[in-house]
């Protein structure tokens, strides 16, 4: 038994000697290999030769050479393929920093991105799947991956560029995201955002081609020349600081709507750069600010929300966006553009407001003015075609001519813009005021005058744009195509006064109308029990025996809360007033102390036949 003990002991201490062997030898193996040294010497460098395998960014670090000891160079690691930092970018209150990368993809086409600093937070995977998607090649290999990030930190070149965060005039400048057009005070400015094809952008065809296939056919079309005019006066809202606003082109289905909108977008670019109003607020703001000093189409207003369709009218032409907050709750800058917008649909703005309940104010036709889209004749937006070609086919053509021939039209107005903006100005601004001031009359209310501005803005630009040779039209083509459009607005509205009471009248009419003989009880002086019973009384009604009208003594409360809906109160008493339909007190108050029927002594509104004279319409209202 001893000799069995002793046996076991013997084979445990060979166990124990091995062990100690063992992590002998794994500490001497690792003393053997490689270690890392001071990554002083590490660099990147970039190569367009295939001298290292393939051209592009490599990463080279340090390591000890296991023999010597010494410092030496580890294997190149291949990160991306070529990839310039050209130059540091900030905006003019020097915040938004940035680097503007530029490099190839695989056809050799050169990409020129401002890409915001912002995006180095984090991971970087919005950073890579931007470059990627631009035709960047890079390594899939994990642990390489963020070294794309550390050779962009730590890029210093030494140009300096100025960016911005929208599109537009900056100064004597206008930025698009890929291109600048006019000489910069200083340094040069360039387009920043976290990715560059926001909006479609391009060319293809030929500017002549465009101009003869597309724009110069349109002649003799008020709608289609005042889509190519407002497509014009986009770039002109920066120019002249005016305020936005849209064109909406309402009118029945398949009658050319979607071809005004096709045509006045290749201006810009290809079909794409047509958008439908089928989008969220935010969505909405976004498209704003990529549009911003451009055209921005939108078809199909019928899809819009109608309960968002007051709001987004407001965004649009008042160029800034909702007011937001950091999560630390500090409020964050909101977002800015100039914008001015075509749009079209078989329904008009103030239907969807109505649609969802709400009241149709004045400042949304103003914002978003409604153009009739179908003309006399019958052939939807078309008043001429040429010669043996109906509507359909003519349509067809223009957008076949639009996918075929597009985007040149802009960079030749931009560049003719940019070579002399102040003569720009003045040649727009004269032309604008003139045509605004014979498009109505000094008797005009404000909004009809602010309307008129639109129509003339659009005729100014689409006039220049003929001088510089870029439409086919003869001179005062875009001028008679404004003045049509604008008649056939004031005769779809009925006046060439206010909106707001106009409106009024007729919302008064309307309540009477529908409950002048349900609750407005006869005014009787026989006993109260011999009259009908007047369910839900809002007042009485009384023959005027001089004219054989009624007149309507309406309870102050049910004026106010009821008649008045969504509207002020004061202001349709002194519409009423002006008008002549209201009978005022002594001292020239708007209700009358009355003794009625019921025995009561009561203030009301009494309401006279001259509501429903001929000339109602035309009330201003204005007021003492």
């Amino acid at each position: 038994m001893t000799s069995r003990l002793e046996e076991q002991a013997e084979r445990d201490l060979a166990r124990m000697q091995e062990a100690r062997d063992g992590k002998r030898r794994s500490k001497a193996k690792a003393a053997d290999k490689p270690k890392p040294a001071d990554d002083a010497q590490a660099r990147f460098i970039v190569t367009d030769s295939e001298a290292m395998g393939r051209p592009g960014v490599y990463w080279i670090g340090t390591a000890h050479d296991r023999a010597t000891g010494a410092t030496i160079e580890a294997e190149p690691q291949w990160i991306c393929s070529p990839l310039q930092v050209a130059a540091v970018t900030r905006d003019a209150s020097a915040s938004e920093w940035g680097r503007l990368l530029v490099f190839a993809d695989r056809d050799g086409q050169e990409h020129r991105w401002a890409m915001p600093m912002a995006m180095l937070a984090g991971s970087g995977e919005e950073l890579r799947a931007e470059l990627l998607r631009q035709g960047l090649e890079i390594t899939s290999m994990a642990q390489r991956r963020s070294r794309l990030l550390d050779y962009i930190a730590q890029a210093r070149p030494e140009a300096k560029a100025r960016c911005v965060l929208r599109t537009g005039w900056h100064g004597g400048t206008f930025v698009l995201p890929a291109e600048t057009f006019g000489e910069p005070d200083g340094e040069p400015v360039i387009f920043q955002g976290a990715t560059v094809d926001g909006v479609a952008l391009a060319t293809a065809g030929t500017l002549e081609e465009w101009r003869s296939e597309v724009a110069a056919p349109c002649a003799g079309n008020s709608r289609l020349v005042l889509a190519l005019s407002a497509a014009f006066a986009g770039p002109c809202l920066g120019l002249l600081d005016t305020e936005g606003g849209g064109f909406h082109l309402k009118g029945s289905s398949s009658s050319g709507k979607s071809t005004a909108l096709a045509v006045a977008g290749s201006v810009f670019g290809p079909p794409a750069y047509v958008r439908t109003w089928r989008a969220t607020d935010n969505a909405l703001e976004a498209v704003a600010s990529l549009y911003s000093d451009l055209l921005l189409p939108l078809d199909e207003i019928g899809q819009l929300d109608p309960r968002n369709a007051g709001a987004a009218a407001y965004l649009l032409a008042n160029g800034q966006g909702k007011s937001r907050s950091h999560r630390d709750g500090s409020a964050r800058a909101a977002a800015r553009f100039r914008l001015l917008f075509l749009s079209a649909g078989e329904v008009g703005l103030g239907d969807l407001v109505t649609a969802a309940g709400h009241k149709t104010r004045a400042g949304h036709e103003v914002r978003v003015i409604d153009v009739p889209a179908d003309v006399e004749g019958g052939r939807g937006i078309f008043e001429r075609l040429p010669e043996g070609m109906d509507p359909g086919p003519f349509a067809d053509s223009l957008k076949r001519a639009a996918v075929a021939h597009h985007g040149h039209a802009l960079r030749a107005w931009l560049r003719a813009l940019a070579a002399g903006t102040t003569a720009a100005m003045d040649a727009l601004r004269v032309r604008r005021d003139a045509t605004a001031e014979s498009l109505c009359a000094h008797t005009a209310a404000g909004q009809v005058r602010r309307v008129a501005q639109r129509f003339a803005l659009a005729a100014a630009a689409g006039e220049l744009a003929t001088m510089h040779g870029l439409t086919g039209w003869p001179q005062g083509e875009a001028e008679r195509a404004a003045r049509a459009c604008f008649a056939a607005w004031i005769a779809s509205r009925g006046t060439d006064g206010a909106a707001e009471p106009a409106a009024m009248l007729a919302q008064v009419r309307l309540f009477l109308a529908q409950h002048g003989e349900a609750r407005f009880s006869p005014w009787r002086d026989a006993d109260e029990s011999h009259k009908p019973r007047t369910i839900n009384r809002a007042g009485f009604r009384k023959g005027k025996d001089d004219e054989g009208g009624l007149a309507y003594y309406i309870e102050r409360e049910v004026f106010r809360s009821e008649v008045c809906s969504g509207f002020d109160p004061q202001q349709v008493a002194r519409t009423l007033a002006l008008h002549g339909a209201l009978r005022q007190g002594s001292n020239g108050e708007f209700t009358r102390s009355e003794r009625l029927p019921d025995g009561r002594r009561a203030r009301v509104y009494v309401v006279l036949p001259e509501l429903w004279a001929d000339d109602g319409d035309d009330a201003d209202g204005g007021g003492p």
